[in-house]
């Protein structure tokens, strides 16, 4: 999914919105949109020649189903989706949007049920939160997923952490941080 490694804009704040379309990243991800103003966002990122990624679970007043995975491809136009819902993702691919899993790795427990729920999944890629830990196990998710690009995201804000996550094999990041779009 990425050729190069990419910093991709996370908005959570329309004042935000100018600053991310100025972004050298071909993506976009609209964290916090709500339903009244997503397709509008949406056509000011494709006129700026950026993909839209929404977080799923995010999106206030949108139905967390199918339907609503729907109406994101058919209504509001968004070129994929993030999600830590494998139904959704699943529904997702099928309307041939991009889905991206979303894995929180909390402790080993989590990394292992983790590798257990995205060995055998076709996403186009899987974003690991907390960014900074995730590092550690990129070795153990790249065996797991070996051609399924892997993100990084959560507590990246500044350029030596994201150069660090790029160095341990990561070929994107979301991320709020302004200062590093």
């Amino acid at each position: 999914m990425f050729s190069i490694q990419t910093i991709i804009p996370s908005i959570r704040q329309l004042k935000d919105m100018d600053k991310a379309l100025s972004s050298q990243s071909d993506y976009m991800l609209l964290s916090e949109a709500h339903i009244g103003n997503l397709k509008t966002l949406t056509d000011r990122c494709h006129q700026a020649g950026k993909k839209v990624l929404v977080h799923v679970d995010l999106i206030e007043g949108l139905s967390k189903d199918t339907k609503g995975i729907k109406w994101l491809k058919e209504l509001f136009k968004v070129d994929g989706v993030i999600s830590p819902n494998k139904r959704l993702l699943n529904a997702a691919r099928k309307l041939d949007l991009l889905a991206i899993y979303r894995v929180f790795l909390l402790d080993s427990r989590s990394l292992e049920q983790s590798l257990h729920s995205i060995a055998d999944a076709q996403f186009d890629a899987v974003e690991i939160l907390p960014g900074p830990f995730a590092i550690h196990f990129v070795s153990q998710i790249q065996e797991a997923i070996p051609n399924t690009s892997l993100l990084a995201g959560g507590f990246l804000n500044s350029r030596e952490q994201i150069d660090h996550v790029f160095q341990a094999g990561f070929k994107a990041v979301t991320t709020s941080a302004k200062e590093v779009w």
